[in-house]
């Protein structure tokens, strides 16, 4: 029997939702463990039984239209749904399995989670974790956005619907290129960063919160004391600039351990100046968290 006019079939609903969740046929493809070809005929079905296209093609890029974005914030309902339902049966049977989705800010992204995941699939193999990277605004947006369950950022938001728990103790440091004339001094005076021109992570990035406001508490003002010559979109960028020797930043001393170690970088102390912060995991208290996402949370207290 075939379906209704304007029935929906959930799967391609589904296939719908990473198409405009990647922007991409093939990743979506790759996600789903589909050919993209298959992929491309589950859009086209599901625009013949709507009657109306749902994304856009427009010079490479794929956007939903102004009904597929209607339709994306359903899936999103649905999908949330369907993974609770199958996780609530799990937990009744007592099993850790499924699809962990998780979002790190750059730091804990792509330094520390990689690590306490791989420890945790050991403990739980049937868990598939799915790690989203970017700057600490936007995994707080994907935890409001209901994209991811569980964040791990550098920044503690005010947002009342999210619940911020501070979880990793994280050193900022003054990091310059090898040979750098500072790179033989024991200190430098605050007031020196004036000097030298400053290599910026984005707007969004934890990191950079960070030192603002510990450069505020000083009685300093960020814009005036660092010259900014260039804004980078992620720790692995500001990395190779400075190693190229074009300029001097704030790193958290976990990023730049192999740098260091193979003596491409070099830290230098600001007097009186201790540059901490936290890192925080985060979650929407509204929301109920996914038995897989419980498990996580215990492991990293005991790990």
């Amino acid at each position: 029997m075939s379906k209704a006019k304007n029935d929906l079939d959930l799967h391609k609903l589904e296939v719908f939702y990473w198409v405009a969740e990647f922007k991409s046929f093939s990743l979506a493809a790759d996600h789903l463990s589909l050919r993209q070809p298959t992929v491309s005929a589950h859009i086209r079905e599901l625009e013949g039984n709507l009657g109306a296209k749902i994304l856009n093609r427009i010079g490479g890029e794929i956007t939903p239209t102004a009904l597929g974005q209607v339709l994306l914030e359903r899936a999103r309902s649905l999908l949330a749904l369907k993974r609770e339902t199958v996780a609530a049966l799990h937990d009744f049977q007592g099993r850790v399995l499924g699809e962990l989705r998780i979002g790190g800010s750059n730091i804990p992204g792509e330094y520390i989670l990689p690590h306490k995941l791989g420890a945790f699939v050991r403990k739980y193999p049937e868990v598939r974790p799915v790690l989203r990277i970017g700057d600490s605004a936007g995994i707080v947006e994907a935890v409001l956005d209901g994209k991811v369950e569980l964040g791990y950022v550098g920044f503690k938001g005010g947002d009342a619907r999210l619940h911020f728990h501070g979880i990793w103790k994280d050193e900022m440091v003054l990091a310059v290129p090898k040979d750098h004339p500072w790179a033989r001094l024991k200190a430098v005076d605050l007031n020196d960063l004036r000097e030298e021109g400053f290599i910026s992570r984005e707007r969004g990035s934890g990191t950079l919160r960070s030192f603002r406001r510990l450069l505020l508490r000083k009685g300093q003002e960020p814009e005036k004391l660092l010259r900014v010559i260039m804004e980078l979109g992620s720790t692995a960028a500001v990395k190779e600039a400075l190693i190229a020797g074009l300029g001097i930043s704030i790193l958290s001393q976990t990023s730049i351990q192999r740098e260091l170690e193979d003596g491409l970088l070099k830290i230098v102390p600001i007097r009186g100046l201790k540059l901490e912060r936290d890192f925080y995991q985060v979650y929407h208290r509204q929301r109920i968290l996914s038995p897989v996402s419980h498990a996580f949370i215990q492991f990293l207290k005991h790990h």
